[in-house]
C-alpha cells in the first residue's frame, strides 16, 4: 500500500477529460520494459509464532532501524515513527497489520529479481545477529495470529481504512488489512492497446493462476478448510473496489473504461499539508465535479485515489498484478517468471486468452468464488482448471524462451519447480502443506515455522 505523506501534484483538475490522457503517458517501449515485484512477509517470534508489535526493542520499528543504519536506507517517518525504509528505488514498506513489505526496483529479467529476493534476504539474515528470537513467514495469511492480536501499525492512512471498511465495507476487511499477505508483479506496457490485452488475459486466467499459488490453509495455529483463505477473505471486503472486473473481459475496452471505473469508486481520503483527510465514499466523479467543502480534486487525489483500487489488477504507473498468495521463498520468483512469459510475448499472450475466450461472466465468476475451496480441482465451465494451468507453464516456456538474449538462459528455469512440485502432482502448496501438517510436520507448530520462514539458514 502507498507510503504517500504529502501531495505530489497539486494543480485542480478542472474536468473529467483530464485523466482519460492520465495513462498513456506511462507507456514504454518494449526494449525499456521491465518487471517488478512486491513481497510481503509476516514477522513473528520464532517459538510461539505470534505477531511482533510495532513498538518496543524487538518491535517492527527497532527492526527498520537496524535495517536503516546497517544498510543505508532513509528512513521515512509519519508523526515520528518510522514508517518505511527507502534506498534507490529499493522501498521496505509496512502493510496494516505489520506485514514487511519489499518493493524491489524493476529489473530485466527474473535472474535479476531473484538476486534482489536473495540480497533482502540476506539483510534480513544479518540484523537476526541483533533480532535471535525473531523469524519472517512468507505464506497467504498469518498462520497463528487472530485479528485482534495482530498490532496496527500508527498510519494515518490505515487507520482512516479501517474506519472506512468498518463502516462501507463486508465482515473480513479488517483480516484482509492485518492478516493477509501476497507477491505482486508489476509490469510495463508499450501502448493503450496491449495494456487493455494484457489486462484481459489477467482478469481471464487469474483465476487459474491464484488456485495454482494457493497458499493459505492455516490460520489460527490449525487447518481452516480451505485452500486459500487470502482470496476468500478479499471476497468480502469491499466489492466496490475489490475483485474479478469481468467487464474487461470484452474486447474494445480502454484506458477510458479504467477511468470511469475509479470515476465511480467511493473515495477513502486525500492529503493536505501531511494531513489526512476522510472523504466518506463520495465518489471521486462528484469529488472532481463538487469538491466537497473548500478542498477540490487534484491530480495527487487521483493518483492516491488509485491506490484504494484493489481488483485482481489494476493499472498505476504500470499494470499490477494482485491476486496471489505470498509463496515459500523459492517459488517466489516463479510467480514474476510464469506472468512475464504469457504477458511479454503477444503470440503466447493471445493463446493463453484462446483457452479461456469463450466463457461467461458467470462461469467465470462461479471459477473465481470456487478457488478458496476447490484450488486446481476447480472448473471453468466444463474444463478441468489443472488442464489450463499446464498449458499456461507451456505457453509461459515458450515465451521467455523468445525473451531470452542471445546467449542468456531462458527465465524457463524458475518454473520449473512450479512444474515438479505443484503441476505435475496437481496439488496447489496449500494441500502439500496440509499433507505435511499430517506426515513428517507432526502437527507441531515449531517445524511449521521452519517450513514457511525464508530460509535464514543455509
Amino acid at each position: 500500500m502507498s507510503t504517500l505523506t504529502g501531495e505530489q501534484e497539486s494543480r485542480v483538475l478542472q474536468s473529467e477529460e483530464e485523466l482519460y490522457s492520465f495513462f498513456p503517458r506511462f507507456a514504454k517501449p518494449a526494449s525499456e520494459r521491465r518487471v517488478g515485484i512486491e513481497c510481503e512477509f509476516f514477522g513473528i517470534e520464532r517459538e510461539t509464532g505470534k505477531p511482533l508489535f510495532y513498538l518496543g526493542p524487538r518491535g517492527i520499528e527497532a527492526i527498520l532501524c537496524r535495517l536503516a543504519a546497517n544498510f543505508h536506507y532513509e528512513p521515512i517517518l509519519e508523526e515520528g515513527h518510522v514508517i518505511a525504509l527507502k534506498r534507490g528505488e529499493t522501498w521496505i514498506t509496512l502493510e496494516p497489520g505489520g506485514q514487511v513489505e519489499l518493493s524491489a526496483p524493476p529489473v530485466r529479467t527474473v535472474f535479476d529479481i531473484e538476486r534482489e529476493l536473495q540480497g533482502f534476504r540476506d539483510e534480513l539474515r544479518e540484523i537476526e545477529k541483533h533480532f535471535p528470537d525473531i523469524t519472517w513467514l512468507s505464506v497467504g495469511v498469518h498462520p497463528f495470529a487472530t485479528r485482534d492480536e495482530m498490532p496496527w501499525v500508527p498510519k494515518r492512512r490505515y487507520e482512516l481504512m479501517a474506519s472506512y471498511f468498518e463502516n462501507h465495507g463486508e465482515r473480513l476487511a479488517h483480516d484482509m488489512m492485518k492478516r493477509t499477505a501476497t507477491n505482486q508483479i508489476n509490469l510495463d506496457f508499450p501502448d493503450e492497446a496491449t495494456a487493455m490485452a494484457q489486462f484481459r488475459v489477467i482478469f481471464g486466467i487469474t483465476p487459474v493462476v491464484s488456485a495454482l499459488f494457493a497458499n493459505a490453509s492455516f490460520s489460527e495455529g490449525k487447518p481452516n478448510s480451505l485452500l486459500t483463505w487470502r482470496v476468500e477473505i478479499w471476497s468480502e471486503t469491499d466489492p466496490k473496489r475489490c475483485g474479478l472486473l469481468v467487464e474487461f473481459l470484452e474486447e474494445g475496452r480502454s484506458f477510458r473504461d479504467y477511468v470511469e471505473y475509479l470515476l465511480e469508486m467511493p473515495m477513502i481520503f486525500i492529503v493536505r499539508g501531511q494531513k489526512w483527510i476522510p472523504m466518506e465514499g463520495v465518489s471521486f466523479r462528484k469529488f472532481l465535479k463538487k469538491g466537497k467543502g473548500s478542498y477540490r480534486a487534484t491530480l495527487s487525489d487521483f493518483e492516491l485515489h488509485l491506490s484504494t483500487a484493489f481488483p485482481e489488477a489494476r493499472f498505476k504507473h504500470y499494470l499490477e498484478i494482485r491476486g496471489i498468495d505470498a509463496q515459500r521463498f523459492h517459488l517466489i520468483p516463479s510467480v514474476a517468471a510464469l506472468w512475464k512469459g504469457i504477458l511479454y510475448d503477444e503470440k503466447v499472450r493471445e493463446k493463453a486468452w484462446d483457452l479461456v475466450r469463450d466463457f461467461s461472466s458467470q462461469e467465470r465468476l462461479k471459477l473465481h468464488q470456487s478457488i478458496p475451496q476447490e484450488g486446481l480441482r476447480a472448473k471453468l465451465g466444463p474444463v478441468p482448471i489443472l488442464e489450463i494451468a499446464r498449458e499456461l507453464y507451456h505457453l509461459s516456456c515458450e515465451g521467455l524462451g523468445r525473451q531470452a538474449s542471445p546467449g542468456e538462459p531462458s527465465e524457463c528455469v524458475y518454473l520449473d519447480p512450479l512444474n515438479e512440485e505443484i503441476l505435475k502432482p496437481g496439488r496447489t502448496p496449500a494441500e502439500i502443506l496440509l499433507e505435511k501438517w499430517s506426515g513428517e510436520l507432526n502437527q507441531d507448530r515449531g517445524r511449521l515455522i521452519q517450513y514457511l520462514e525464508i530460509q535464514f539458514r543455509t
